[in-house]
């Protein structure tokens, strides 16, 4: 049997999702960029639906997941 895959939930819309089928976002050297790496560290998990983006800008939600500051943006 097969491992299940990993599961995630997008910082925007709050739904649990294949970790496949979103985007990753960590911080890198005080920026956040998009992550297909993986690299060490903090990260967000976002869907590909523009909408989930939007609605995470407003609820200043990937500030809160990657723990950023005013100062720091």
């Amino acid at each position: 049997m097969l491992p299940a895959e990993p599961q995630r939930t997008c910082i925007g819309c709050r739904q649990v999702k294949p970790r496949s089928s979103l985007h990753r976002l960590a911080v890198v050297d005080g920026a956040v960029v998009a992550d297909p790496k993986r690299v060490a560290g903090r990260s967000a998990y976002l869907c590909r639906d523009p909408a989930c983006w939007a609605l995470a800008e407003k609820r200043r939600a990937l500030d809160r997941a990657l723990e950023l500051h005013a100062s720091a943006q």
